[in-house]
């Protein structure tokens, strides 16, 4: 009898001891979705960047069964531009590029190339290199100065207009009977366009010609790409000062889908540059998620919303130990930081109001069970 109940006690100790190192179940109700595990490539909708771990020695357990202590990030708006173009762009009227063209048409690519102050050109005239010059810069006044001629006006005329003229001032100072000249373009210095943002070399860049809004990304070095690997942006914007004869000035601010304007979707996108434009290319928007998940780290928000739980999601799903109901979203406004409870477990069960739509730079924090 003793040997029985000695067996039967062994047992029953196995048993309870099985039961304690066994996992508890994810979730109570078998019908309520998981955030346990990760989705299934292809099943996730929402795009992100490949997380990268927080880690951070103050987070670790302080006691055997101390919480971790969350360090939380603060993911504060980039200021890559000036605060008065900044400004600006605020203050610009806000227009969708077919509505642009079809108010303001579209301009015309044929038309010559203007000198303007600051650029640099050359004067070749053919059998006389005493009067040839090879690097004369236009003056802030818009005048060159040439041998036996002294000052030009030449801003606003094309290198065709140039010769022109150079040819009829040699004929009218009885210089030369047929002078035959060549005016080429060295250095555009006098148009420009101001390219900020997530480009490899921003800062104002020549105007050559009739380029359009790719070849001036080019001349910025292209589009940045962030540590992971992927393109560091989603939007371009571009703002521009329009003339209307009879009308004040107007600033027009446009909003352009990168990923249209590579595949080439809308041709209308690359849209031709004009003299003062600024092109803006600012950085993805983010949102970074610690705590309980299984891949804690920065993502990115591309082309649709994406909610608390939808992000939670992103970034693997809870931990065995987090505690989903006391979630909570860290929102910076106006300076200050905001919390916000989020009881992802009750939007689970089908409390879907209370699920939150992200804002850039938010964080999402999901602390450690107290069990």
């Amino acid at each position: 009898m003793k040997v029985t109940r000695y067996i039967a006690s062994l047992v029953i100790a196995v048993l309870y001891a099985l039961l304690l190192v066994q996992p508890a179940p994810a979730l109570d109700n078998p019908n309520r979705p998981s955030l346990f595990d990760r989705p299934a490539p292809g099943q996730n909708t929402a795009a992100a960047a490949p997380a990268k771990a927080a880690t951070d020695p103050a987070a670790q357990p302080q006691g055997k069964n101390a919480p971790k202590e969350i360090p939380i990030p603060k993911l504060l708006p980039k200021q890559d531009m000036a605060p008065d173009i900044a400004d600006e762009f605020k203050k610009a009227k806000q227009m969708e590029v077919r509505e642009y063209l079809g108010r303001y048409g579209v301009p015309d690519t044929k038309v010559d190339y203007k000198v303007n102050p600051m650029d640099v050109i050359s004067v070749t005239i053919f059998d006389e290199p005493e009067l040839s010059r090879e690097n004369l810069r236009v003056s802030s006044r818009g005048k060159i100065s040439l041998p036996l001629l002294g000052e030009l006006s030449v801003t606003g005329l094309s290198p065709r207009k140039i010769e022109q003229l150079i040819q009829i001032r040699y004929r009218q100072e009885n210089i030369l009977k047929h002078p035959q000249v060549s005016v080429h373009v060295k250095e555009f210095k006098g148009r420009r366009v101001l390219i900020l943002g997530a480009v490899n070399n921003p800062g104002g860049h020549s105007k050559e010609g009739n380029e359009r809004l790719a070849e001036m990304l080019a001349k910025a070095g292209g589009i940045k790409f962030d540590a992971d690997g992927d393109v560091a942006a989603n939007k371009i914007r571009i703002l521009r000062t329009v003339e209307v004869p009879g009308k004040p000035k107007q600033r027009v601010a446009m909003e352009i889908d990168l990923d249209s304007l590579t595949r080439g979707d809308h041709p209308e996108y690359n849209m031709v540059m004009l003299d003062g434009d600024v092109i803006y290319v600012p950085e993805a928007a983010r949102f970074f998620v610690t705590g309980e998940v299984k891949n804690p780290g920065y993502y990115k928000i591309k082309d649709k919303p994406i909610s608390v739980v939808e992000a939670i999601t992103m970034a693997g799903g809870f931990t065995r130990i987090a505690a989903g109901n006391r979630t909570r979203l860290v929102r910076y406004q106006d300076g200050k930081e905001v919390t916000i409870k989020v009881p992802v477990e009750d939007i689970l069960d089908g409390d879907k109001n209370k699920d939150l739509i992200l804002r850039p730079n938010d964080v999402i924090v999901v602390p450690q069970s107290f069990f």
